[in-house]
């Protein structure tokens, strides 16, 4: 009901009855309210503090929700081997452009929030999918993130996924 143009959850509810929708939309509230308060602590932000590379995160943020999870999502879903061999390559298309946008965002550190010790928006946004990026390889014997084809990508989602923080909520 707090959602009524998508009818799904995640919904942020404000103390004042407002409701703020989409899990991406949510977490860049909540950064411009810790940015607003001056209630956020230095390195803790999500988002970098240049605003061309905040713009950049928030672009490659839009692409892995609009671009990658479909093309991912089509791999299990589609309807005939050929359909199939498609979305695998859309895939990698699409991760082929995330390699070059790590890049160029991390600065040759261990994420893309440009830091060694803390993931950023853009690394959450991504790293949320690598349980099922994971499960598709397994499922359809494809090898769609490794050492070959996106090596700054495959380091990355070793170091993502050893974090503390995705330890505690990303299935094994």
């Amino acid at each position: 009901a707090a959602n009524p143009v998508y009818g799904k959850i995640p919904v942020l509810l404000l103390p004042d009855g407002r409701a703020i929708c989409e899990s991406a939309v949510i977490v860049q509230y909540i950064e411009d309210v810790a940015r607003e308060s001056g209630g956020a602590e230095a390195g803790s932000l999500l988002l970098p503090d240049d605003p061309y590379e905040r713009a950049m995160h928030r672009f490659w943020t839009a692409f892995i929700d609009d671009k990658f999870w479909p093309a991912l999502d089509a791999v299990s879903l589609a309807p005939t081997p050929g359909a199939r061999a498609q979305a695998a390559e859309d895939t990698r298309a699409a991760l082929s452009l995330l390699e070059e946008a790590f890049k160029d965002r991390s600065n040759g550190r261990a994420f893309f929030s440009g830091g060694d010790a803390a993931p950023g928006l853009l690394d959450l946004a991504l790293g949320c999918f690598l349980p099922a990026l994971r499960a598709c390889e397994r499922l359809h014997s494809l090898s769609l993130i490794d050492a070959s084809a996106t090596p700054l990508l495959d380091g990355w989602s070793q170091r993502f996924a050893a974090h503390p923080a995705a330890k505690r909520v990303l299935p094994d």
